[in-house]
């Protein structure tokens, strides 16, 4: 199946089903989804984006996608400043939620850092 986005010819299993398409697909691709959606909701350039994932690595960890709670392999989120909207780069998810926990707060993070330390 070719994406109508990127060009590219790519596997039923990188396409959302569509039940109303005569092929039973979406006719863009899972990843040129994602990105459409990325721009919209973060408003990054399609530069900007593009330069996100070619890092394609957790800024934290290390990893390259996560595995959730519920053992699903999920894409790397796109990590954000709920103040101001300014996106900071890619985390896997439990990075992402990791950090969701500590409310972006510096002061919280030091002191879990502090009572790893004392405690282990």
């Amino acid at each position: 199946m070719i994406c109508v986005k990127c060009g590219e010819d790519k596997g039923p299993d990188s396409f959302y089903k569509r039940e109303k398409s005569t092929t039973g697909y979406r006719r863009s691709c899972k990843g040129c989804l994602r990105k459409q959606k990325v721009m919209r909701v973060y408003v990054v350039t399609s530069e900007e984006y593009d330069k996100l994932h070619t890092l394609s690595k957790c800024y934290i960890c290390g990893e390259e996608e996560g595995v959730n709670v519920y053992g699903k392999v999920k894409a790397l989120a796109v990590d954000h400043c709920h103040s101001t909207g300014k996106v900071r780069g890619l985390l896997c998810q439990v990075c992402n939620v990791g950090l969701g926990a500590f409310k972006d707060d510096e002061y919280l993070l030091l002191n879990a850092i502090k009572y790893l330390k004392e405690k282990l």
